[in-house]
């Protein structure tokens, strides 16, 4: 007889394959009130490497995103874009989002970085349910090796998302690096470093009597999907 994880997660392969047509869908791992899931056919994500869960968060450490100038090679750009789903186990639903990335620069002369970076959030059973925002990200004028990050959270709790049991989170990430002279350079990545890393986490909150919705939200490594649980 198949075991009810089995019949749960076929169940939910099937939810999201009309979102994602002729791909396989691959089950990451379980947190405490989520599934991962990716799509391995999808190359830019699979650039970010192996996929890792600690608790109810998940995250990766890219080795290759990386762009460079030198010696007045002008501005370099490298992009990738890549995608996870995450889908509330029995008695959850998402009360927000959150994504945290980040990496290194080095600039010497009149060589500068910059970062582009937007997170996509929506409904795995309805594209039109969904929203785009900008990462904000920390100040790159510093020259010599720094660290860089980017953030940004969404709230979930408004109407729009009141059916919704499973997102797709689509990270799209421009590193720019531009060196104008002969004499400067510049490096920019995007790598886990001790506290800069991309993920996602949910925290579970606890219910209380009378069907009261008791919110809570909080950010698990670096970045979050708290959760909320119906009496």
């Amino acid at each position: 007889m198949k075991s009810a994880y089995f019949i749960k997660t076929s169940l939910i392969i099937a939810m999201l394959s009309p979102v994602i047509a002729n791909s396989a869908i691959v089950h990451i791992g379980s947190g405490d009130t989520v599934d991962f899931f990716y799509d391995d056919t999808d190359t830019g994500t699979l650039a970010y490497g192996t996929m890792q869960i600690s608790g109810d968060t998940i995250f990766a450490t890219p080795s290759t995103f990386q762009s460079s100038a030198l010696n007045g090679d002008g501005t370099t750009l490298f992009s990738n874009t890549g995608s996870v789903f995450v889908t509330a186990k029995d008695g959850y639903s998402f009360s927000s989002v959150g994504i945290i990335e980040g990496g290194t620069y080095n600039t010497t002369g009149n060589g500068t970085v910059d970062v582009t970076s937007s997170i996509r959030v929506m409904d795995s059973d309805n594209i039109l349910t969904q929203q785009t925002n900008f990462l904000n990200i920390t100040d790159l004028s510093m020259s010599g090796e720094n660290s860089w990050q980017g953030d940004f959270s969404y709230d979930m709790t408004t109407g729009m998302w009141d059916s919704t049991n499973s997102i797709q989170l689509t990270l799209n990430t421009l590193l720019y690096a531009t060196s104008p002279d002969a004499g400067s350079t510049a490096t920019i990545n995007q790598t886990l470093t001790g506290s800069t890393s991309l993920g996602m986490s949910i925290s579970t909150v606890v219910p209380v009597p009378a069907a009261v919705w008791l919110f809570g939200s909080g950010l698990i490594g670096l970045a979050g999907i708290a959760r909320r649980k119906k009496a």
